[in-house]
């Protein structure tokens, strides 16, 4: 049972004492089954940022310091002055691992200006002597030289650093037309840990910061790292990505308290709903499909087509797999959001083996309005504002979107404007009122 149902289980069993209904034995039963409420740790985020802050501001005084004078030192002494920053980071890291081992604030904060200096000490050597190169390979290199902070150290700060630097790598690379589809393998390098801090405790700080990073660092590699020789298989592939997302966070981390604990879920449902916009417009439909295949790229160097092949059939997939399994469980949630690869799968076909784009357009109008509209009655019936405000959201950018699109004089655009803003202030003054109702009540 979730801490928030015990609580209120726990806040219950006292007045059902004392109307008969439990016994104080069953009463004690029931505590002694359930244990104590863990008492929250709200202080352990707060640790964390101060100690990366106190360890970015250090690494910062010190190439401040060192570059006072930089350029009038000799090329040893500036070689040995290269290596500093990194020897004393170690030295930290030694000292934290020895004698601060339990000390989380130690641990991230340390493991933060190694990585950082890492990649100094490479900048500094490299400007020393002159040493060519370009950013992808430094980018790569300093991530990979850090990864090993990652597990020496339990932390998740040199984790995200990790994630931003093969991120970078692939993007740089992409930017270069180079060959980027390694991400994959190197971000599946992280994976042990999270699995790691997932089964200790799904909720904790540091497996919720790393789902977040996740969600959107394989949001930007998806684009990067397909070749585009078939145009056009973005949409099935964000579609799929953004459905799967959600569905596992609705399968394995339903019971998640918060806004904060779900990034599987709301970083998922924000993407389909986002990407459903996008879709309503015709400019995703245009020249996309087998008529537009790039022949030439795909017969110069045919292997670079197998993260399109790969990603653009094995994401969706998944993600209607996970979405047949949510029908068993009907859960009317993860149907409507679970659909989008279906539907971007469909109007593929309809706008490649067509010159029209409005079939394919229109079925993401409909998809966009039925999914807020949907949203906003569910979210009213159980007294969600969140939900009920995406809703709404969702049906206005829907409705001014059209609107931009037809010839409809100002007058008329502006009154609906105010028709939309007089149903946000509306609605969500009778969700506060319903809540202070309830609230009163209880």
């Amino acid at each position: 049972m979730n801490k928030k149902a015990l609580q209120w289980l726990y806040s219950e069993l006292p007045r059902l004492v004392a109307q008969g209904i439990l016994t104080p034995d069953a009463d004690a039963r029931l505590r002694a089954h359930y244990g104590p409420v863990e008492p929250a740790r709200p202080a352990r985020l707060a640790v964390l940022i101060f100690g990366v802050l106190g360890a970015l501001l250090i690494g910062a005084g010190i190439l401040l310091v060192m570059a006072h004078n930089w350029e009038d030192l000799s090329r040893p002494v500036r070689a040995g002055l290269s290596f500093l920053p990194l020897v004393l980071a170690q030295g930290l890291v030694a000292w934290t691992l020895f004698n601060r081992p339990q000390s989380l604030a130690w641990r991230e904060g340390t493991g933060a200006l190694l990585f950082l200096m890492i990649g100094a000490s490479i900048a500094l050597i490299a400007q020393t002597y002159n040493i060519s190169g370009d950013l992808p390979r430094f980018l790569l290199t300093w991530a990979l030289l850090g990864l090993p902070l990652v597990y020496l150290l339990n932390a998740v700060v040199p984790a995200l650093l990790y994630l931003w630097g093969i991120t970078e790598w692939a993007c740089h690379l992409r930017w270069e037309d180079g060959f980027a589809a390694g991400y994959w393998p190197l971000a599946a390098l992280v994976l042990p840990l999270l699995a790691q801090w997932l089964r200790a405790g799904r909720y904790e700080v540091r497996p919720t910061l790393l789902l977040w990073a996740l969600c959107i660092s394989v949001t930007v590699a998806a684009g990067v790292t397909i070749e585009r020789v078939l145009p056009g298989l973005w949409v099935m592939l964000y579609a799929g990505l953004f459905a799967l997302l959600f569905l596992a966070g609705e399968f394995w981390c339903a019971d998640a308290e918060g806004f904060w604990t779900r990034p599987l879920r709301h970083f998922g449902a924000a993407g389909v709903l986002v990407l459903a916009f996008m879709l309503t417009f015709e400019w995703p439909w245009k020249e996309i499909g087998w008529h537009y295949w790039y022949w030439d790229r795909f017969h110069h160097s045919g292997w670079r087509v197998i993260p399109d092949v790969v990603l653009g059939s094995l994401i969706p997939i998944a993600a209607i797999v996970l979405l047949g399994m949510t029908v068993r469980r009907k859960t009317p949630l993860g149907l409507l959001f679970g659909l989008t690869p279906i539907l971007a799968i469909l109007g593929y076909a309809l706008a490649s083996m067509t010159e029209t784009y409005a079939p394919s357009a229109g079925l993401f109008d409909l998809y966009l309005l039925v999914a807020g509209l949907w949203l906003l009655v569910t979210g009213i019936r159980i007294n969600k504002q969140g939900q009920m405000n995406v809703g709404l959201l969702a049906v206005t950018a829907l409705i001014v979107a059209r609107f931009f699109d037809t010839d409809l004089n100002f007058l008329l655009r502006g009154l609906i404007f105010i028709g939309l803003g007089v149903a946000f202030l509306v609605a969500n003054l009778v969700m506060l009122r319903r809540k202070g109702a309830n609230h009163e009540q209880a």
